[in-house]
């Protein structure tokens, strides 16, 4: 067989390769990466001004008091907007359940009389299927314009990009929060703005990010209150409803921020209803004729031309299907699939130019030595399954679990106002939080005034010991900061301990079907707690247990404490105190 005809069938493998990885799925994370790229790269793009959100932040609740508040303070918001001229007004709070009844009346009869509220009914999705709706009270369905759905799903790498704009319940379609907000701003039926969306196969569609956190107007829900807001901003406007407040939750993953207040989520999608600025996804042909194009081109050429110049063409190719992606993204609004294509332009040189190397060269022994040291193979970084995010169970996994608690908080709680309890919390979770998503740890929960996290799921992490320790040591130069901020303004100073142990755990989403958590649970778990208690009795910070110091003996300053009798444990466990990094 002829060198170019072994050369042709070459190329036409690697197509067909490529076409069966890109069917399933291998490249979806490299794509979706290339897409939160494209978004950074379009850069920042501010908003037309028509929305503005009240944000249920902490210096709200320093001022209103815990959450949740009695819906009379909403009520009262909504006659402030009301009095300001506001067009619409959309709730990204849940009112499924009912409170006292003459809040849960003046509530509704605002509502009513404002005749321009959108408010939330909640689905449980299992399998892509609504299994069960959790409407608000009867008194808030019949004062609102529209109810409208907040369901949201992350891609399997926990980003937020997409939402499906409308779900269906027994029959009965509904819109999602964003549409039906925009549908009662722009006064048009939703059904006529999601006619013709560009939806993917599961019917979602890509959320228009306009950048990073606080894009968007936030004004402090207190502040418009108390009436320290000029009242003009909200003119025409929609003001959104929604929490900011790191302690409340309700944050994204997005390809901006790593958390972004999923109430500034809603109002990027709002934004593009209103100016029908939206990405689409391309023609379902798009993808696999590209790869058939550039592939046959690369097939033809690569085997006829010499070393250098298949080098240049594959250059220029590459660079112009990067300009090509790019330019239709941010000029067309198109997202071009660009890993398929790019992987195949890689890997067609690889292999063509490979093959020409050894069948050209294999007479010349002096160049078999340097074939080896010329020849790179193509390593896939990563590759991530899909897990079935819905399905209750889990799996044994080794993992590293952190656990921290405040000591002596009861004391601090009874010597201070729930005012200073809250706002001292809320600022010490917060950078605490900050510490753990900076080690790239899973928050699993906070527990009262304590955090409970771990690493290596659901990504695998093959250093998740040294991140977690390392975590913890960081846990405490920021607990150091903050005492110095507190001593300085006069307030109650805490202290934290810290537990950190290694081992299997089972990992995975735990709970009922209405109801699930992706958490950690088995006897390692429970030892790791147990550790961040035996801090008061050994008078540390943070504890770790043996098979923790195994990983990281070399990485960390630690002094042993012995074994110790753990409630829970039959066997001693050896213990050791973090006193720092290695220097």
């Amino acid at each position: 067989m002829k060198k170019k005809t072994i050369g042709y069938l070459l190329g036409i493998s690697a197509i067909l390769i490529i076409l069966i990885l890109n069917f399933l799925g291998i490249f979806e994370l490299l794509e979706y990466k290339s897409y939160d790229f494209r978004l950074k790269l379009r850069g920042q793009k501010n908003p037309t001004g028509e929305i503005v959100i009240a944000a249920i932040d902490e210096d709200s609740m320093d001022k209103v008091g815990r959450w949740p508040w009695d819906r009379s303070v909403h009520a009262e918001l909504i006659k402030k907007l009301v009095s300001a001229g506001v067009k619409t007004i959309g709730f990204d709070v849940l009112f499924i359940e009912k409170s006292n009844p003459q809040s849960d009346k003046l509530l509704s009869d605002a509502m009513m009389k404002s005749h321009r509220c959108v408010n939330e009914i909640l689905f449980e999705v299992v399998k892509g299927v609504s299994v069960k709706a959790k409407p608000p009270i009867e008194g808030i369905i019949k004062s609102s314009l529209l109810l409208g759905s907040p369901n949201i799903f992350p891609e399997t790498d926990g980003v937020v990009r997409k939402m499906m704009p409308v779900i269906e319940y027994q029959g009965v379609i509904y819109p999602h929060i964003s549409v039906a907000i925009a549908s009662a701003y722009l006064n048009k039926p939703w059904q006529e703005l999601v006619k013709n969306l560009s939806l993917d196969i599961n019917g979602e569609m890509l959320i228009n990010y306009g950048g990073e956190f606080e894009t968007f107007r936030y004004v402090s829900y207190s502040k418009i209150i108390d009436g320290d807001v000029d009242a003009k901003i909200f003119k025409d406007k929609i003001v959104l409803i929604g929490y900011a407040a790191a302690g409340l939750g309700d944050r994204h993953v997005t390809p901006f921020s790593p958390a972004m207040p999923g109430i500034e989520t809603i109002a990027n999608n709002i934004n593009a209803f209103i100016n029908s600025d939206f990405i689409s996804y391309p023609n379902v042909w798009a993808g696999f004729l590209s790869v058939v194009i550039v592939g046959l081109i690369l097939t033809f050429f690569l085997p006829k031309l010499s070393p250098w110049k298949s080098t240049l063409l594959t250059i220029f190719i590459f660079i112009f299907w990067s300009f090509i992606c790019n330019y239709y993204f941010a000029e067309r609004k198109i997202w071009l699939e660009y890993v398929p294509t790019a992987s195949l332009i890689i890997f067609s040189y690889i292999s063509i130019t490979s093959w020409r190397f050894i069948t050209e060269e294999k007479e010349k022994r002096w160049l078999k030595k340097a074939f080896g040291q010329y020849l790179s193979p193509l390593v896939i970084n990563e590759l991530q399954k899909n897990p079935d995010a819905l399905t209750l169970g889990g799996k044994r996994v080794e993992l590293t679990v952190l656990f921290s608690d405040i000591r002596g908080f009861t004391t601090i709680s009874e010597a201070s106002t729930p005012e200073e309890v809250v706002a001292l919390l809320n600022e010490y979770l917060t950078k605490m939080t900050e510490v753990v998503f900076k080690y790239e740890g899973t928050l699993d929960k906070f527990i009262g005034d304590a955090v409970m996290a771990f690493w290596s799921a659901p990504l695998l992490q093959s250093d998740h010991a040294k991140r977690a320790v390392f975590c913890a040591i960081d846990m405490m130069e920021e607990l150091a900061k903050l005492q110095k901020k507190w001593r300085a303004e006069k307030r109650p100073i805490i202290d934290i301990g810290i537990g950190v142990n290694t081992g299997d755990m089972i990992v995975g989403n735990m709970g009922s079907i209405e109801r699930m958590d992706y958490t950690v649970i088995g006897d390692n778990v429970n030892l790791g707690s147990r550790l961040e208690t035996l801090n008061k009795e050994f008078a540390t910070h943070i504890i770790i247990s043996e098979s923790t110091y195994n990983y990281v003996k070399d990485l960390v300053k630690t002094k042993s404490l012995g074994t110790t009798k753990v409630k829970g444990k039959e066997k001693q466990v050896e213990i050791f105190e973090i006193i720092g990094r290695q220097v």
